[in-house]
């Protein structure tokens, strides 16, 4: 599918986190990786309070999965995992989970596979010849009722949002 820009958008998501190397017990897409110990725990929790949350919830999507770099990412090689719904805004929210609201942006839009490339390619190729880049250091998944079959589907799709921005014109004449 090719990417599409969206309008700008906040996300706000209700969910659990996760921080270290995620792959440091299982590698890639085995659900016993710290990114699936960390769905395994949110659908725990959803199901507790499940009554709560379909009231809060905002959106189709079955769930959003953000991987998000901090600013030692390169030199630690950890990140953040949040797993989650999207939610309205609420004052209140059960303990055990977190509330993240991430900035309004414009984001590159795109469908895979699941378990597929993911989005090597846009990293790689388009942003590099777009008049786009990065605006914020983390990528999110979602899973939408119409696209995701379940894991071992193999016509199981995900969605993806990149954070962008136009990138800044070079100035030959700025000193």
């Amino acid at each position: 599918m090719e990417p599409i820009i969206t309008d700008e958008k906040e996300y706000k998501l209700l969910g659990c986190v996760y921080y270290g190397d995620p792959f440091h017990s299982a590698k890639g897409w085995d659900p016993d990786n710290e990114i699936g110990n960390t769905w395994k725990r949110f659908y725990k929790l959803f199901n507790q309070y499940k009554d709560f949350l379909d009231k809060a919830k905002a959106g189709i999507e079955f769930g959003f999965e953000v991987h998000i770099e901090p600013g030692d990412y390169k030199k630690k090689k950890k990140f953040h995992i949040f797993v989650g719904i999207e939610v309205k805004n609420y004052d209140f929210f059960p303990l055990d989970m977190f509330y993240k609201v991430f900035p309004k942006t414009k984001y590159l839009f795109f469908t895979t596979k699941y378990l597929g490339k993911g989005c090597e390619s846009i990293f790689s190729d388009w942003l590099p010849n777009s008049n786009y880049e990065q605006s914020y250091p983390y990528i999110m998944q979602s899973y939408s009722p119409d696209r995701w079959k379940g894991e071992d589907h193999p016509n199981s799709l995900m969605d993806w949002y990149i954070p962008i921005k136009r990138k800044k014109e070079n100035k030959k004449n700025d000193i």
